[in-house]
């Protein structure tokens, strides 16, 4: 199949990272947690994956993403108003599942995309489980979308925890350090019945992983994507 248009609405910076809005020119769908191909051009040969951002029932498509100078990443977060780019997808196995129990995401750097869509999902539910969020970064410049988690965490059964590995700020309301043990058995009610999500490089999630095994977490509540 041809990869389907999308019409640019806005390419918003954020820091260090860029959220790219856009409507779709032909019926679209998918499951939060999946990710597409993404080109310049239906033409061309080169692409780049991205997480969808947005919650999957939103008319407006949105992917979160690190510009790199020069790439395919860095002309889409160029991009204006009312021109193009083409989406081939959905793609992927890792995406949200149907459950009542407690939903745990762990994500560490721009691995918070397809859990943010995923949180998104949860909250348009008029009836959902408590939703646990934990955002792991080497700094607070690193954070994705700060605002968008802060957003989320205010909404009803929602808990946030961030954590930086390198870096106090003043006043900060968060975690230092990497996430363990403790930060599950403290903060999650009904855990051993809880789904975990986990997204990010591969040393981080073979991490939370080992964690999660130790808390004797059974294998099929355990979902991941990993990179690098």
């Amino acid at each position: 199949m041809a990869p389907v248009p999308f019409v640019v609405k806005s390419a918003q910076a954020h820091g260090q990272f860029c959220t790219l809005t856009a409507t779709p020119e032909k019926k679209f769908s998918f499951t939060a947690g999946q990710f597409a191909k993404v080109f310049l051009s239906p033409s061309s040969q080169d692409f780049v994956v991205l997480s969808f951002y947005s919650a999957e029932d939103e008319k407006e498509v949105q992917f979160l993403f690190h510009p790199h100078e020069g790439g395919i990443k860095d002309e889409l977060a160029k991009l204006k108003p009312k021109e193009r780019f083409f989406v081939d997808g959905p793609l992927g196995l890792f995406k949200l599942r149907a459950s009542k129990s407690p939903q745990v995401f762990f994500s560490k750097k721009t691995g918070i995309a397809p859990i943010c869509s995923m949180v998104r999902t949860l909250i348009s539910k008029k009836s959902r489980p408590p939703i646990y969020i934990f955002s792991e970064n080497m700094n607070r410049e690193e954070i994705p979308d700060e605002q968008e988690l802060r957003k989320c965490a205010k909404e009803k059964n929602v808990f946030l925890l961030i954590s930086l590995l390198n870096q106090k700020p003043l006043l900060w309301d968060g975690k230092i350090g990497e996430f363990s043990s403790e930060d599950i058995t403290k903060n999650v009610k009904n855990y051993g019945n809880a789904q975990f999500y986990l997204c990010g490089p591969v040393p981080f999630v073979n991490r939370m992983r080992s964690i999660l095994n130790e808390l004797r977490v059974q294998e099929k509540n355990i979902f991941f994507e990993q990179w690098g």
